[in-house]
């Protein structure tokens, strides 16, 4: 047992000075807290060669199946199944029902039932519905599909983020949730890449090329799913591209991480902990104001560039370096936001650049093409910014691995629940351009932009810890103040 747990005074020390050794003792009072900082970065070097992969993987394949509903849109799959743009709406609208109502409890059980066995097993279910979808003839049946897809995809960002979380510090967080959205740009890129070659197996078999993207896409995620049963561990301790070195280093990080998360056993009062506290609220706020442009890009790019005046085929291939420049620029800011170890900082202009970008495509007359289609430029890169540096934030923000799993699942949650607006405020056209969805969007960003600095008042937390005078501080511990409200934990900004 630590001064922190047995209500010693002690000076506040950062993660940083614990692992470099300024604490003398483990948590039972023996073992020593020092790293070696060179074997340390050896093993994050190890954990990102396997984990990003296969993390990026599996959400590549989830935004695949659910966001190519816009790129059959366009290649004839409304027209086949006798559907009005409404019921396009509708279908979109449909998916997130059933995807709001499990995302938080998924992430409060993936512990549970081992993410090693659930997350595999949600995307073989996920990927037989996307199967199935190829073969629909009616726009009711499409609506099932729909419904069974956000069922089976519920958990799968927040349980990924949390799982994340189990691995590295709250200083490394930024980049590596940063490759989960990157799959989400990525899947918008080969998303239009897979549309332009699969679109040409029109007529092959008797079969319109849009059914052959579910069929082909979906036979893909069975064969990754598979795959991901066998790669994925469950921890650091099952994982078996670690050594017992790196296992070491990596119980030794945990014990720095316990120093503020306390135990991981589950207890009703930690996800109180995550419901009563307002900066989750808040970061539910901007998630939810992000989430109305991200779900609007992802599923209407297609349908928005079409409305240029491109053919189907140009406007597939259109939508490819506009997620590829999203993913690039969201990875280089992420890594600056890691190691600079700001976050506001960088979502602020983001909120900014997508405004622009928004400002241009409401203002710039259909005609001129080019304008319009560099405003995409802005307004993808800015969406990922903001959606995944206020994740990272809420992770940094929540100690305690209930709570933060709870915090995850509420923010995603409330923040996907916009899929039910999105499909209504994208259904109509006017002079080509889906005026009333580009202008919610555009004020959406801004009360984004609102919750973040909103959330930047935490520096005033942080300034009155440092403040702090022992007899405080061990007033604050006996109290049984712990996780993100310890007197030695401080915000990240």
């Amino acid at each position: 047992m630590d001064d922190n747990e047995k209500g010693l005074p002690v000076e506040p020390k950062t993660d940083e000075q614990v692992a470099s050794g300024s604490d003398e003792f483990s948590s039972d009072g023996a073992v020593d807290h020092y790293i070696d900082p060179a074997a340390e970065k050896r093993l994050i070097v190890k954990l990102d060669l396997y984990l990003a992969p296969v993390m990026t993987l599996i959400f590549l394949a989830a935004y695949l199946d659910r966001a190519n509903i816009g790129n059959a849109a366009s290649a004839g799959m409304t027209a086949d199944l006798h559907m009005t743009s409404g019921q396009l709406g509708n279908a979109v609208t449909l998916f997130y029902v059933l995807y709001v109502a499990f995302e938080l409890p998924c992430t409060i059980v993936v512990k549970k039932f081992h993410p090693g066995r659930m997350i595999p097993a949600l995307m073989f279910c996920w990927s037989i519905v996307i199967i199935g979808t190829g073969f629909m003839h009616t726009a009711n049946q499409l609506y099932a599909s729909r419904l069974l897809l956000g069922l089976f995809e519920s958990g799968m960002f927040p349980c990924l983020a949390v799982y994340l979380s189990t691995f590295y510090k709250r200083e490394e967080q930024g980049l590596h949730i940063a490759y989960l959205l990157v799959s989400a740009a990525l899947s918008g890129a080969f998303g239009g890449l897979f549309a332009f070659a699969l679109l040409k197996m029109d007529g092959v078999g008797g079969l319109a090329g849009w059914r052959w993207l579910f069929i082909v896409e979906g036979l893909a995620t069975v064969v990754i799913s598979i795959a991901i049963f066998f790669l994925l561990p469950d921890n650091f301790e099952t994982a078996r591209f670690l050594n017992e070195e790196d296992r070491k280093i990596m119980r030794i990080r945990a014990e720095i991480a316990a120093r503020y998360n306390g135990k991981e056993e589950f207890e009703w009062k930690e996800i109180r902990k995550a419901f009563q506290d307002p900066k989750t609220w808040i970061s539910c706020w901007s998630q939810f104001m992000g989430d109305i442009c991200s779900f609007g890009l992802s599923t209407f790019l297609p349908l928005i560039i079409k409305g240029f005046g491109y053919t189907t085929v140009r406007t597939q291939l259109l939508t490819i370096p506009v997620f590829l420049v999203a993913a690039f620029f969201f990875i280089i800011v992420s890594w600056c936001s890691d190691h600079f170890g700001k976050r506001v900082f960088f979502m602020l202009p983001a909120v900014l650049v997508t405004m622009i970008g928004y400002a241009l495509q409401l203002g710039i007359p259909i005609s001129n093409k080019a304008v319009l289609y560099f405003s995409t430029f802005l307004i993808a890169p800015g969406i990922y910014i903001i959606l995944g540096l206020n994740c990272t934030w809420l992770l940094n923000g929540h100690a305690g691995y209930y709570k933060r799993a709870t915090a995850v699942g509420m923010n995603q949650t409330i923040g996907n629940a916009v899929g039910v607006v999105v499909g209504q405020i994208f259904k109509k056209t006017v002079n080509g351009k889906y005026l009333t969805g580009l202008r919610i969007s555009l004020g959406a960003v801004l009360l984004a932009g609102c919750g973040h600095i909103v959330l930047y008042s935490l520096r005033y937390q942080n300034m009155k810890r440092e403040r702090m005078s022992l007899e405080e501080r061990e007033e604050e511990i006996k109290n049984g103040w712990g996780g993100d409200f310890h007197p030695d934990f401080r915000y990240a900004l």
